[in-house]
């Protein structure tokens, strides 16, 4: 299912996966990586919590094209420091929390962000604004960029990180300095790195993702 709303003037798509059971439910928020591909991870992570077998967690689960802000097709390296870009992909994003915080189908205080890549870092930054609706986050190959690497404190949502070591796009040092300002800000946290994979995990890699997040989710969400 595909709706839109409304972020500075420009109209936004947001896919959503709901639970076939009556609500309000907590909610995912995925933010895609620099490919743009919002499908891949929705419709991996949604068998696994929003309702079907092994897990059930009946989770709404929603991916936002938080690149229609920008008319964005996939985000260029020079994108991604232009001092432009990245801030309008950040608002987007807290609009669609706002968004989801309003919808009466989500329960407004579980709400989770699950990013990939670029998504991860957007998703790592959010967490550093305490007035967000953030109730967990979930980064797959992402990390803190500056400035947000210096803002996190007790208060940052419970996270998971999930890297490859083989990372060659983003390497598995930025999860490793991740997990070291989460364990020095005391903030809850889990880190898995997985052996042998890269920035485009395996199949096998895939199934231990999703069975992590949805692990996580369960116990934050």
């Amino acid at each position: 299912m595909q709706t839109t709303f409304e972020s500075a003037g420009k109209t936004i798509r947001l896919d959503a996966a709901l639970p076939q059971v009556p609500g309000p439910h907590p909610a995912v928020l995925i933010l895609h990586g620099s490919g743009g591909n919002t499908g891949f991870w929705l419709d991996r992570i949604a068998p696994f919590v929003s309702g079907q077998p092994p897990l059930r967690l009946n989770l709404a689960i929603f991916a936002v094209h938080y690149f229609d802000s920008t008319a964005t097709l996939r985000a260029q390296p020079a994108q991604l420091v232009d001092g432009y870009h990245v801030p309008i992909w950040l608002q987007t994003i807290r609009d669609t929390l706002a968004h989801l915080a309003a919808d009466p189908a989500v329960d407004a205080k579980r709400i989770a962000l699950t990013g990939v890549s670029l998504g991860g870092f957007l998703a790592l930054a959010l967490g550093t604004e305490p007035e967000q609706p953030i109730r967990a986050i979930v980064d797959i190959s992402g990390g803190f960029a500056p400035p947000w690497d210096t803002r996190v404190t007790s208060a940052f949502p419970p996270t998971l990180l999930l890297h490859g070591d083989k990372d060659s796009v983003v390497p598995v040092t930025q999860a490793q300095n991740a997990d070291a300002i989460l364990t020095a800000a005391k903030v809850p946290h889990q880190t898995r790195i997985l052996e042998g994979e890269g920035h485009w995990f395996s199949a096998g890699a895939q199934l231990k993702i999703l069975g992590a997040t949805a692990q996580f989710l369960g116990e934050y969400l």
